[in-house]
């Protein structure tokens, strides 16, 4: 019984961790100071340091030999690949969400769009990041594919944080998001497939532009 509940305490302080790195409470180049954390988090060191080699494997964390772990800071050049990465991979997803997507799945994601359009109208620019997120991974939650959907939620935690607010205007986001959609509610994967590829792929052409120095 001790153990289950151990290992439950593990996954709560790894998935607390992943949320303030995707809230910007922990930012891009940020040192991870344990005791702080501890207190924070009301838990021991143990825990924290297994949340960090998790997210190390993640390239959530980067973890420095005698000096630490730090929220992870990618280069120009990364931030590039993981774009790379990202056409490929979120594109593969919306392709599988606009084949298995069910009735309730399209009314949930139709409720992402609708949140991520209120954020953009009121200009809510943290807001608008989290929004975003939530909508590009409620497509990936959809295609059934669970290593794909873990692989995206990290890689789009980790671009969240390395950059300040989205790589294009949030009203040409939204069109997209909208004409996503629809390709996905109408089961047209092909469309959806290259809407998605376009969609990232236009992000990563503004990459020097944004990401934090």
């Amino acid at each position: 019984m001790y153990k289950i509940e151990y290992l439950d305490l593990n996954e709560k302080v790894y998935l607390a961790l992943k949320e303030m790195i995707l809230k910007s409470e922990l930012k891009s180049g940020d040192k991870l100071k344990q005791e702080k954390l501890a207190r924070q988090l009301g838990v021991s060191r143990t825990p924290l340091q297994s949340a960090f080699y998790r997210l190390e494997k993640e390239f959530l964390v980067e973890i420095k030999p005698r000096k630490g772990a730090f929220v992870k800071h990618l280069s120009l050049q990364e931030f590039q690949e993981l774009y790379d990465i990202r056409c490929r991979l979120e594109s593969l997803g919306a392709y599988e969400a606009a084949k298995r997507a069910t009735r309730s799945e399209i009314t949930q994601l139709e409720k992402h769009l609708n949140i991520f359009q209120e954020k953009v109208e009121r200009g809510d620019s943290p807001g608008i990041l989290e929004a975003d997120y939530n909508y590009h991974m409620a497509i990936m939650k959809m295609s059934k594919n669970v290593l794909l959907f873990r692989m995206i939620s990290s890689f789009n935690i980790l671009v969240i944080s390395n950059m300040e607010g989205l790589l294009k205007p949030a009203i040409r986001s939204l069109e997209e998001h909208r004409e996503l959609f629809q390709s996905i509610k109408n089961n047209q994967a092909e469309l959806a497939e290259k809407q998605m590829y376009l969609h990232i792929f236009d992000a990563k052409e503004r990459i020097q532009e944004k990401i934090v120095n």
